[in-house]
């Protein structure tokens, strides 16, 4: 991955998500937080975005190349996802997958507070159930550098040990029937990138962000280059009518959803004015000595 495409797409972000934003929606959802709080708020839509896409790539490998899959392909799609994230070799994908832990564990709080029924039939696994297997294959590559995640998480010391052997066990067994679909040689395939633009006013800057991130680019760049799929994957980024991703395999297409991108957002904004200082009490407190409040923790103020 090169990494002048990913600074450009982070400085996309930030600069879309100052606080002179034009949309009422956005500004918004972003109204009341400080300038770090709205970096981190743009970080993990991004990062979740990622997420997401990668799981849907998943998806498109296992049907672009007939792979087996044994028990529930959800499951299976997760697990690849997190290993290709891991994989990547830049910290901003190992961020992505920080962020999207945090985003299950969010959409999980949101969930119970809602009291919504827990969908045992669903083909997915329950949102706490899908950060603690992210987890466990992240200590499983590198303990060291995921232990805040697993910490947030409470994984138990002896499930952490075993998380080794599933991670090795799970890389052996994904990239032992990806091998002989890798490339090698120096070619790429093709994909259609498309941004439809928004027609509801809440999500167009949403879009926006979608397009400026160049999330679609980031996994076009990544895939094209690693396996020999066929020319002709679409990667779309749509107004969906609800927060989703998915993939179509009669139509070779990933769809990312800008509701999705909007979900997030909101998300990660509400924890943060529910539970941070707000930009008025950082104005107050930025002389004094103390803590200051980061998601998930609290650290000295320098």
């Amino acid at each position: 991955m090169r990494r002048s495409l990913l600074q450009i797409a982070l400085a996309g972000l930030l600069a879309l998500s100052a606080p002179n934003v034009r949309a009422e929606t956005l500004e918004d959802d972003l109204k009341g937080l400080t300038e770090e709080q709205i970096g981190d708020t743009v970080e993990f839509a991004f990062g979740n975005a990622l997420f997401f896409l990668f799981h849907e790539a998943g998806h498109m490998l296992v049907s672009e190349f007939d792979l087996p899959v044994l028990g529930r392909e959800e499951d299976a799609v997760d697990t690849l996802s997190t290993l290709l994230l891991l994989e990547a070799g830049a910290d901003v994908f190992e961020t992505a997958l920080i962020d999207s832990v945090d985003g299950w564990t969010l959409s999980a709080e949101a969930s119970e507070a809602a009291e919504h029924e827990q969908i045992l039939w669903d083909a997915h696994g329950l949102d706490r159930q899908r950060a603690f297997n992210m987890v466990c294959l992240m200590v499983g590559k590198d303990a060291e550098k995921f232990t805040e995640s697993a910490d947030d998480l409470e994984l138990p010391a002896g499930r952490r040990q075993e998380c080794v052997n599933e991670y090795q066990k799970a890389h052996a067994s994904w990239f032992g029937v990806l091998k002989p679909h890798v490339r090698n040689d120096d070619q790429k395939s093709k994909f259609t990138i498309t941004y439809k633009p928004a027609k509801n006013n809440d999500l167009k800057d949403y879009a926006d962000l979608v397009k400026e991130a160049q999330v679609l680019e980031i996994l076009q760049e990544l895939v094209s280059g690693l396996y020999k799929l066929d020319d002709g994957i679409k990667l779309t980024a749509a107004e969906c009518g609800e927060p989703n991703a998915y993939w179509s395999a009669g139509e070779r297409e990933v769809t990312y959803c800008y509701e999705l991108m909007q979900w997030h957002a909101q998300a990660i904004a509400r924890y943060f004015k529910e539970n941070g200082e707000s930009a008025e009490e950082e104005k107050q407190e930025e002389t004094k000595p103390g803590l200051k409040f980061v998601f998930g923790k609290a650290t000295a103020r320098q």
